[in-house]
């Protein structure tokens, strides 16, 4: 049945009205440092479900940015964690208020039926990446990875785990990129790339099955800040040491949502790649 968003994610979309059991998706990366693909590690992270579980979502995550104090009007982990712009100490913030506010902004999809949300990740160490390519194993690049792992292995989720509901004439997903995020246009180029081989042959793809890939706001899209806490959770869980800020957080978040992930360690890609000079 199509009917208008309900969610601000949903409302987002080029369509006027959307399928009730269309999937949102949200994405965003995280990087070490100063966001360049030259750090420690790189994560992009993604969060799905329809538009009325994100409905229920936005309006309690809306509802305790408004009623916290100090206020503040978006979830941003950099910021909150350097204490800075939004969180700046000198509006009164506190590591214990700031994280505290993300815990409470949490509580909400914690409620969400564990078969009605789902999250993903692909995290990659860059320096065992570059330590392997001066090694000359032939290893994707890493936005390349990030986009096959998470990006576009959502698709392969929601063909396993939708098949008995999903309607090809009247159910989609779209994709919610942060705005600027390097994933976006590899992504939505792929996306045209196979609609157009789909059109070509006359054989369905499930690429069809994505409608809409869009670049939003992050500071206005609930979604996209909670794609946010989860990459950035799980950079923080690579580095941490025992008793840090925020050290398990990633895994909180695993217990509370389901999860599909792939972490490229430094053995998980020697393992799956190999060298131009390769003897068994």
């Amino acid at each position: 049945m199509m009917r208008p968003a309900r969610s601000v994610l949903g409302s987002c979309s080029g369509r006027v009205n959307i399928g009730e059991d269309d999937i949102l998706i949200a994405l965003r990366a995280y990087f070490d440092s100063s966001g360049k693909l030259h750090n420690n590690w790189i994560t992009l992270a993604a969060i799905a479900s329809t538009d009325s579980v994100w409905s229920e979502i936005e309006n309690v995550w809306h509802h305790t940015l408004e009623s916290h104090t100090p206020k503040t009007s978006y979830i941003h982990m950099k910021e909150i964690y350097r204490l800075e712009d939004a969180f700046d100490k000198a509006l009164g913030w506190t590591h214990d208020s700031a994280f505290g506010l993300v815990n409470e902004c949490l509580t909400p999809v914690s409620l969400v039926p564990k078969d009605q949300i789902h999250m993903f990740f692909c995290s990659i160490d860059l320096v065992a990446m570059q330590k392997l390519r001066d090694e000359t194993y032939q290893i994707p690049d890493p936005i390349d990875m990030c986009n096959m792992f998470c990006s576009e292995f959502i698709l392969t989720w929601y063909a396993l785990y939708y098949p008995q509901v999903m309607d090809p004439k009247t159910d989609s997903v779209k994709y919610f990129f942060d705005r600027n995020e390097y994933f976006f246009q590899p992504f939505y180029e792929k996306w045209n790339r196979e609609r157009n081989i789909s059109e070509a042959t006359g054989r369905w793809s499930i690429w069809n099955a994505i409608e809409e890939v869009a670049p939003v706001e992050m500071r206005k899209i609930p979604g996209i800040q909670l794609a946010d806490i989860i990459a950035w959770s799980r950079n923080r869980e690579t580095f941490a040491k025992e008793g840090d800020l925020a050290k398990y957080m990633a895994t909180m978040l695993r217990k509370i949502i389901p999860s599909s992930y792939v972490i490229w360690d430094e053995a998980k890609m020697r393992e799956q790649y190999k060298p131009l000079i390769y003897r068994p």
